[in-house]
């Protein structure tokens, strides 16, 4: 035999070796880290309550769940918690800040409340024991949730390893894996497997709510000038009966806490020097055409909303009517029954209304949306003089928040 044909044959055969050995070494080195005698856990999971690096100034709750990767009776499981990374067997240190509290939990499946929780490895470590064993298969989906957990305060990606032993004691025991406390123990547990999780900054949303006040006057829609003409076709007032007119709406949309308050602004039918008699402080009882007929008066009612409190001598009722009772009168001729049946009643106290700030009409409790009409009377005795008679009133709302 040639050397040259010796050589053709042993360089493919080394070739062949060497290639075969780097093949092994991957596989090697894998089967040194993990060596768990059963397989890696499936679907496994751990769901963060919180994910902050503050927990939200307290602590938060891990949900734990994970499917074994065989058949057998489980005494232990262990979650370690490193910085580093999530494969069983490498030194692990713990997040910085980290800590999976006092090692309460909450069993949600595959364990039970006779499960043992305990914290260990300064708060690295989670471990959960039972003396009894639970018989678990492929198919049982194990869950509970560690309670009490602070976050890392760093915001970066950490790890968690999960691991299950088959032995209460000994060899193959949580007790045995513990004893070397940095987590390189790469002999004693059955199932492995591992998780990245990640801590984040939070998204800060700011926004504001503005003070809300929105009130009109008007007869028609918000913004129209309310322009009421009392009496009849002419706008005359009668000697027989008051002319009565609730067309006037007030409306108040408001988000003050504390509601808010319509005050009655104004001074009552004026002509030169001379007036109709304001009702006074006390609603205005109207009686026979002889007597109580020469007044200008006020009154209020709600339609829609919120209900506000009416002061007692606006609210109509002193007689045992309504001041929603009433009806606005034709402009032909005015009649006792546009007041109602029992007829409203009207006031209107010139002492406060002509003061600074008005005379309080009605009381809005809390906030929102109220709707409500004023129905204004006017009547004149056979002695008040002749002339043409007005007034200018304001309604004034203010909210309190």
């Amino acid at each position: 035999m040639s050397f040259g044909s010796f050589t053709g044959r042993i360089i493919p055969a080394y070739m062949a070796f060497l290639v075969l050995f780097m093949l092994l070494i991957p596989a090697l080195l894998l089967t040194d880290r993990v060596t768990a005698a059963g397989g890696q856990v499936q679907s496994r999971s751990i769901q963060m309550g919180d994910d902050t690096i503050t927990t939200s100034g307290g602590t938060t709750k891990y949900l734990v769940t994970f499917n074994p990767a065989s058949t057998k009776t489980i005494y232990g499981v262990i979650v370690d918690f490193c910085n580093t990374d999530p494969i069983p067997g490498d030194v692990c240190t713990a997040p910085t800040g980290f800590s999976v509290g006092s090692g309460s939990y909450t069993a949600v499946s595959g364990v039970s409340s006779s499960w043992t929780g305990t914290s260990t490895n300064s708060g690295r470590t989670f471990e959960l024991t039972y003396a009894t064993g639970s018989a678990w298969t492929s198919a049982t989906t194990v869950s509970f949730s560690i309670n009490g957990v602070t976050n890392p305060t760093v915001v970066d990606t950490f790890y968690a390893r999960i691991l299950t032993f088959s032995a209460t004691s000994g060899a193959g025991s949580a007790t045995q894996w513990l004893t070397t406390t940095n987590g390189s123990d790469n002999t004693n547990d059955w199932d492995y497997g591992g998780i990245a999780l990640s801590t984040i900054q939070t998204i800060i949303v700011t926004t504001k709510v503005q003070e809300q006040l929105t009130f009109c006057v008007y007869i028609t829609s918000c913004g129209t000038q309310a322009s009421i003409n009392l009496g009849d076709a002419h706008d005359v007032l009668s000697t027989t009966a008051p002319a009565v007119d609730n067309t006037t709406t007030y409306s108040i949309v408001t988000n003050a806490s504390h509601g808010a308050v319509v005050y009655l602004k104004g001074s009552t039918l004026t002509s030169g020097s001379n007036t109709i008699p304001a009702a006074g402080a006390t609603a205005f009882l109207y009686g026979t055409p002889s007597t109580n007929i020469d007044f200008f008066g006020v009154c209020s009612y709600n339609t829609s909303g919120e209900v506000p409190t009416v002061a007692t001598s606006y609210l109509g009722t002193s007689n045992g009517g309504t001041c929603a009772g009433t009806v606005t009168d034709t402009g032909i001729t005015a009649a006792l029954s546009s007041l109602g049946s029992p007829y409203a009643t009207f006031g209107f106290n010139s002492t406060n209304t002509t003061s600074t700030y008005g005379d309080l009409l009605a009381t809005l409790a809390t906030a929102g949306a109220s709707v409500n009409q004023i129905a204004l009377a006017a009547g004149a005795n056979l002695t008040q003089p002749s002339g043409i008679y007005s007034t200018t009133l304001q309604l004034i709302c203010t909210g309190t928040y």
